[in-house]
């Protein structure tokens, strides 16, 4: 079994989807609209458009499941646990992005040094960016 765990491993990081494949936080390399920004006024910047990306998922959150619940193909039944499973996905996603972006987390990576911080909201800020784009290319493509 665990030989077949191992060699499964490198096919399936081939295969996982782009937005699985979330690139590694770094303030050099801040959001655009953040780009000419440092200090102080880059982590307040990363916060806004942070704030800007968490408002387009729910968005995204509230399409998607205004979409399931038009969909004239779907029994009733099956619209509710296709529902309760993608907010378990998402529940679970949420987790991820939370944990793989948790501040103690990227200052280890980070030595904590004085680009933690930004570090931690660019990770936050990808993640939440890249889950969006997810979301409405597989529900909502058009």
């Amino acid at each position: 079994m665990l030989a077949r765990l191992l060699l499964a491993a490198p096919a399936a990081l081939v295969l996982a989807p782009a937005w699985a494949q979330a690139p590694v936080a770094s303030p050099s390399a801040p959001a655009a609209p953040c780009a000419e920004a440092g200090g102080y006024a880059l982590t307040d910047c990363l916060a806004t458009e942070f704030a800007k990306a968490d408002a387009a998922l729910n968005a995204a959150w509230k399409k998607v499941n205004g979409l399931i619940a038009a969909d004239p193909d779907t029994p009733a039944d099956q619209k509710a646990a296709w529902k309760a499973h993608l907010l378990a996905a998402q529940k679970a996603w949420l987790a991820f992005r939370d944990a793989d972006c948790r501040f103690e987390l990227v200052a280890a990576e980070w030595h904590n040094g004085s680009g933690t911080t930004a570090a931690q909201q660019q990770c936050a800020l990808e993640l939440t960016q890249a889950r969006t784009r997810e979301l409405l290319e597989r529900y909502a493509p058009n």
